[in-house]
């Protein structure tokens, strides 16, 4: 039987049954390279650029602390730890390589939560399409909250003087929007494309 416009085809429903843990890791995969490509493009929106593949990459490289980053995300200087900063510069492929994969499994695991705890409890039907795009929606604002007010601040960008949810940066309102929109593009792929049936 064939699904409805607008609807989970039900052979993936199906497949998410037979795979849940799977399913939803391919899913977040999904949401996660589609959230990261528009990331890149916020600047045609009017929103600044959102590296995280560069940010992980520097962070798993123990480079963050004390970066300074331009508006575009680059990083301009590096203070008091030099010797890394030129390791950044003359070995980029590691770490991009090193921040990709941290981005992404931060995408599969933040998605197995979702399908595991937050699908669950979050409101919303989860047997229609419009109420698994709000749980993953709702659970986009979650992990918006957890990155602008704890992990740019405090991780990606410490010693910056960005404020609390980044009002205080050169960007001013820009960059919690752009975190904001990034995340909600992350739940609304989760949500739209991880359905499995509740039983």
């Amino acid at each position: 039987m064939a699904s409805t416009p607008g609807q989970t085809s039900n052979r993936w429903r199906a497949w998410c049954n037979e795979h849940p843990v799977g399913s939803i890791a391919l899913v977040g995969v999904i949401a996660t390279q589609l959230g990261t490509y528009f990331g890149y493009v916020f600047p045609a929106f009017g929103l600044p650029t959102l590296p995280w593949p560069l940010y992980n990459g520097l962070l798993g490289l123990g480079l963050a602390e004390g970066a300074y980053y331009g508006d575009d995300g680059s990083i301009l200087g590096q203070a008091g730890v030099f010797g890394q900063y030129e390791m950044f510069v003359n070995h980029p492929v590691g770490t991009f390589f090193v921040g990709h994969a941290l981005h992404f499994v931060n995408g599969v695991v933040f998605a197995i939560l979702f399908g595991l705890i937050a699908r669950h409890s979050l409101p919303g039907n989860s047997k229609t399409n419009s109420g698994n795009i709000q749980k993953g929606l709702i659970y986009g604002v979650i992990m918006t909250i957890i990155s602008a007010g704890l992990l740019v601040p405090y991780a990606y960008v410490q010693g910056n003087g960005y404020g609390l949810f980044l009002f205080d940066g050169p960007d001013g309102w820009k960059l919690p929007a752009g975190i904001l929109v990034w995340h909600l593009i992350y739940g609304y792929f989760l949500g739209a494309l991880y359905q499995p049936d509740d039983e």
